[in-house]
């Protein structure tokens, strides 16, 4: 029987993710200030309306809110769902993975400095509270979701998570999501990247490219920094040129002038518009009696599979390992197809287990 098109719904599934994706981002957030643009703890909130639109984001965390730099892992994860979908298999809002699968996929390093990058980074995103009418309704205000819940980061079982209903409605809308060129993972600063972002969102891989009134862009990108200081950097970034695969000028028009974003190459492909709901023939199924079973359950210290480093501008098939709660135990053997995948699914896992220290 085929899963019911919103399976990833389902309680007490997990996947724990072990293959490389190609980085995805998602339409919704491209465009409006979700983020901080800076690396100083931002607390003071954000309330952006424009138009139908709204975004209200939130902190009481002394780290402040999530920034552009943490987006980075629900643009990682966002890629893992994605390929899962596009291989027929299931996918669940409740993701499990080792932060070295996390690294070598977006470029980082895997010394100490990075895990406690990505320990702040699920800190912030945690204690990060957004509201929005975007696909919420006249009650949005009464729905309020952090990026991601339920955190644990341990030693043994590396990093386990829950994404929020709206961020995985969106992932699983191949419409809402878009491929991410791996060059923007280079950029350091804040207003690059959210720029780049802007620009994949609306000019993508139009001919012709995208318009923005640099006034507008102000407010779009939620920025502490004077109106005037912003177009100052705006203009810098245009002279210099380093946003990958998008080419920038200023021209005239509106009060502060008018910016133009025009696609320079195709490393920034989109995907296609329809995801199927389904299990494929060679989708993995563990069952087991418990939602959270060890890791030590998979482990196995005589094999190494060593993935290639650094993120590749194509697609690779995602290893996922999912199981669900049952009253029955392990049942229902695998065919012989399947069962070698899952094999090596789970001498994957066994490499690079140690989690954050």
């Amino acid at each position: 029987m085929m899963p019911a098109a919103d399976n990833w719904r389902q309680p007490d599934r997990r996947f724990v993710v072990t293959g490389s994706a190609r980085p995805r981002d998602i339409r919704d957030l491209m465009g409006r200030p979700f983020f901080a643009l800076g690396k100083t703890p931002r607390v003071t909130p954000i309330d952006y309306q424009a138009r139908h639109i709204a975004v209200m984001v939130r902190s009481e965390n002394a780290g402040g809110m999530a920034t552009v730099w943490d987006v980075d892992v629900l643009i990682w994860l966002t890629g893992q769902i994605v390929d899962a979908l596009n291989h027929g298999l299931w996918v669940s809002r409740h993701v499990r993975f080792t932060p070295w699968r996390l690294f070598q996929d977006l470029g980082w390093a895997s010394g100490l400095h990075e895990y406690h990058r990505l320990r702040g980074a699920l800190e912030r995103l945690s204690t990060t509270a957004v509201m929005t009418n975007i696909r919420q309704g006249t009650d949005w205000r009464e729905r309020p979701f952090t990026w991601i819940s339920d955190v644990r980061i341990s030693r043994d079982d590396g990093v386990a998570l829950t994404l929020p209903d709206w961020l995985m409605e969106a992932a699983c809308d191949r419409s809402r999501v878009l491929s991410v060129d791996p060059a923007y993972f280079s950029l350091r600063g804040g207003i690059e990247r959210w720029l780049y972002r802007l620009a994949r969102r609306h000019a993508g891989r139009q001919k012709d490219g995208w318009r923005f009134d640099l006034a507008e862009l102000h407010a779009r990108s939620g920025s502490l920094t004077r109106r005037r200081d912003f177009i100052a950097k705006i203009r810098a970034i245009v002279v210099s040129q380093i946003i990958p695969g998008y080419a920038f000028r200023v021209i005239s028009g509106g009060k502060q002038g008018v910016l133009c974003a025009v696609p320079t190459s195709q490393s920034t492909e989109g995907v296609d518009n329809d995801v199927k709901h389904v299990v494929g023939s060679t989708a993995h199924h563990i069952v087991g009696t418990a939602a959270d079973l060890s890791w030590d359950h998979w482990r196995k210290s005589a094999q190494h599979i060593v993935f290639k480093s650094g993120i590749r501008p194509v697609t690779y098939i995602t290893n996922i390992i999912t199981y669900y709660v049952g009253e029955f135990g392990l049942f229902a053997p695998l065919p012989a197809a399947p069962m070698r995948a899952e094999k090596e699914a789970r001498e994957a896992i066994a490499d690079r287990l140690v989690g954050v220290p």
